[in-house]
């Protein structure tokens, strides 16, 4: 009696693993597919909009990326600020030394003819016109000194705009990679229970 109980109680599981399993198995199939869990991030010039209303830039754009989980567009974007930072920071120093230097060179100028004429004073008077010739050879030592500060601004200058470039395509592309892979997240299927048989026998297995 004991053995046909062992039976019926087998084929009572394996007739409600028949019909239940297909239901279990169903079940992940609902939760397939995308859901929205970040917000959306838009940009108008060096300025950014979370979901079209809170305004951050720099830093906080930084931030934002670091708590969204978006190594990516955090990589990205970190890149693109430190090219762009560089960029203008070239830009202004190298303005300042092209703006030093056309000084050394117009003082050196003014120097050099200066002492020209000076020297042509002292001459006529009987002098060697030695100070006009020191003003002149000052003035040429200015004017090569001014010609290098200008030559190395203009340089600067002219590297700036693919530092400048560079960052700003940086910096959109993580706005893009932040919207395309991190804002949305794809849904794990539920965790179900089945009937399965096995060497052991019939049992009862977790599927996720």
């Amino acid at each position: 009696m004991k053995t046909n109980n062992h039976i019926l109680i087998l084929i009572a599981i394996f007739l409600v693993s028949m019909v239940a399993a297909p239901a279990f198995a169903a079940t992940p199939q609902k939760s397939k597919g995308k859901k929205k869990a970040n917000p959306e991030l838009t940009r108008a010039g060096n300025t950014y909009f979370i979901n079209g209303k809170d305004a951050i830039k720099g830093k906080q754009v930084l931030e934002f990326y670091a708590q969204h989980n978006c190594e990516a567009a955090y990589k990205q974007y970190k890149t693109g600020r430190n090219c762009t930072i560089a960029g203008w920071s070239l830009l202004g120093g190298g303005a300042g030394l092209t703006v030093i230097g056309l000084g050394c060179i117009i003082g050196g100028v003014v120097n050099t003819i200066g002492g020209a004429m000076g020297s042509m004073s002292e001459a006529s008077q009987g002098g060697s016109g030695e100070g006009g010739i020191n003003r002149m050879n000052s003035g040429a030592s200015t004017i090569i000194a001014g010609g290098v500060l200008v030559g190395i601004g203009a340089a600067a200058q002219i590297a700036c705009g693919p530092l400048i470039v560079v960052g700003k395509k940086k910096t959109r592309l993580a706005m893009e990679t932040y919207n395309a892979s991190c804002r949305y997240t794809q849904a794990r299927p539920q965790p179900y229970w089945s009937i399965q048989t096995s060497s052991n026998g019939l049992g009862f297995a977790l599927n996720f």
